[in-house]
């Protein structure tokens, strides 16, 4: 997950006969957990208020203290303040009110009517990529770039081959027509005023002709509000005076990080240090946030819009979810738009690359995790009765849970393993793109309210003893056995990133890959294959519906009906 420094404090109050506390930080230490520990493990004489306002979830010591309280007949409430951890409290059956999270919502911000795109010699393929993702719109673009005077500006003529905009190199009092590109021309300023386009030989300015600083301060007296300007690469301070004069009319300042323009981010990053911008992106952001502006306040998460996005999210926190299915998606952003009151996908975006909170509600939605214990008994009777044990013959066992969820899958596993005899000499690699999930899984804590189907499932699986064993319930939730628990690896991992991590003589990966389009299905069927050993195994879900395309990666079927799969010797290897 992405997190901040950490802090911790537990501040107690003790008023009218009632104890509340308001805990700050994420309890990541023992250190940090032990006076919130002291004060549940207190006498519950008196009713006692939990307020989280940092944490996204808590430790399996805090909620089992958490649950002795309530069993001893305490009073307790808890009010979180992150969705994340309500949501994990509320799935553990614990008292909990969300104190809903709070999104700034945008001023009334007229529609886009002009963007401006500046920078030196270094932000021309910037300029290139942020244009050819603009949708055709009535916006006016103006890009002001440093270039030798004594040497001809081609970017008028690159730019027609990759945008459907009107590109004009414009001369001294040009109109300003609505879907035109405007380029400043070597060794003049480019201002715009009263509807006109105005061109001057005055002296250089931060010792640059086409100045940028020119170009932004017309543009905040001729747009006010509805301009956007985006400052890229390049040498010196000119632009930061512009980014000024924009921001105190209204307008927005996006400045590209100086970590991309490395060596020429001397301009981005004197409009930084001086504070006249509103958001610091990396270029792919850049051009989804300008495409998505340029589209106005009607246009949905979809289409070339969505894939932008996802190219942002991509680059911004490392999370890919381009290969995901774009209904899907779109759906579930609609979802959180709706719920944040966030009416144009550019201000969802904007609330999202720039609030990590959001971004992790987002994570949480995509995709959804939904598991049970020995989920799909009789494929797990196979696994019981004849892979395992044909397994077992190796001297260690490598087992992968792809795509784990909240862990019950693997914990499955385990059981079985121990039942068998192998767990001993296994290790058993669990693995999720989502943090959070895995942070629950870790915790080896579970709803008590499936009980009875995972007792159904075990035994309908084979399950030889009760499954009660190996859980322990104290009324409100089930706590996994330790010694099942320390044998499964949790580690975040992405089915769409390349490369292969061990060699595994069985991957699990059941309702996973039906998020995904075919593309990436084949590109993740086909490195199953490549991470299994010669003799390995694949197990996949009912509801995936990719058996003709596990036979065209090289797989051959188990046996016909059971979702089970052996390496073929056609698979790539």
């Amino acid at each position: 997950m992405v997190r901040g420094p950490r802090q911790m404090s537990v501040t107690v109050q003790q008023r009218g006969g009632q104890c509340k506390a308001a805990v700050l930080g994420r309890l990541d230490t023992h250190e940090d957990r032990s006076a919130l520990l002291a004060l549940l493990r207190t006498e519950p004489a008196e009713p006692l208020e939990l307020c989280f306002y940092d944490a996204d979830i808590l430790p399996p010591d805090v909620l089992l203290a958490i649950a002795d309280r309530l069993d001893a007949g305490g009073k307790l409430k808890i009010q979180a303040y992150h969705a994340l951890l309500a949501h994990s409290l509320a799935r553990l059956s614990l008292p909990t009110r969300q104190v809903a999270a709070k999104v700034e919502e945008p001023g009334e911000r007229p529609p886009l009517r002009a963007l401006a795109l500046a920078g030196s010699a270094q932000s021309l393929e910037p300029i290139l990529r942020i244009v050819e993702a603009l949708p055709l719109s009535d916006v006016v673009v103006f890009i002001a770039q440093h270039v030798q005077e004594d040497q001809a500006n081609l970017l008028d003529q690159l730019l027609k081959t990759r945008t459907g905009y009107v590109v004009e190199m414009p001369q001294q009092m040009t109109p300003v027509r609505p879907g035109t590109v405007y380029v400043a021309p070597p060794g003049h300023h480019m201002k715009v005023a009263h509807g006109y386009v105005y061109l001057t030989r005055d002296r250089q300015i931060q010792f640059a002709r086409p100045s940028i600083d020119v170009l932004f301060q017309s543009l905040a007296a001729e747009y006010g509000d509805s301009a956007l300007a985006v400052l890229l690469c390049g040498y010196g301070r000119d632009g930061a005076d512009g980014c000024a004069a924009l921001r105190q009319a209204g307008g927005c300042v996006i400045v590209q990080d100086g970590d991309e323009c490395a060596p020429a981010r001397a301009m981005p990053d004197a409009a930084r240090n001086d504070g006249h911008y509103d958001f610091v992106l990396k270029l792919p952001a850049i051009a989804s946030l300008a495409a998505s502006a340029a589209a106005g306040a009607e246009a949905e998460p979809d289409g070339a819009l969505l894939d932008l996005f996802l190219e942002a999210l991509a680059s911004h926190y490392g999370y890919d979810f381009r290969h995901y299915q774009r209904d899907s998606l779109k759906r579930r952003i609609l979802n959180l738009m709706s719920q944040f009151n966030l009416r144009a996908f550019c201000d969802f975006q904007r609330a999202v690359l720039t609030d990590a909170a959001l971004f992790e509600r987002l994570c949480a939605e995509l995709p959804v995790g939904v598991t049970s214990f020995f989920r799909h008994p009789q494929q797990m009777k196979l696994l019981r009765d004849e892979i395992l044990p044909y397994l077992s013959s190796f001297p260690l066992i490598k087992l992968w849970s792809a795509g784990c969820s909240t862990g019950e899958e693997p914990y499955s596993l385990a059981i079985v393993l121990e039942e068998l005899g192998l767990l001993d000499r296994s290790h058993l690699f669990a693995t999720d793109l989502n943090p959070y999930l895995l942070e629950l899984g870790s915790s080896g804590l579970f709803p008590a309210g499936a009980l009875a189907a995972n007792r159904e499932n075990y035994l309908a699986s084979g399950g030889p003893r009760l499954f009660d064993a190996y859980l322990a319930a104290n009324g409100r939730f089930l706590k996994m056995e330790d010694r099942l628990r320390q044998r499964i690896l949790f580690y975040r991992h992405s089915l769409t990133d390349e490369g292969i991590f061990n060699e595994f003589q069985l991957i699990v990966c059941r309702n996973v890959l039906i998020y995904f389009d075919a593309e990436l299905q084949r590109q993740v069927l086909r490195r199953f294959a490549r991470s299994l050993h010669a003799e390995g195994f694949l197990a996949l879900g009912p509801q995936d519906g990719l058996h003709r395309q596990a036979l065209d990666a090289g797989f051959e079927p188990y046996c016909s009906g059971s979702y089970l799969y052996r390496v073929g010797r056609g698979a790539e290897r």
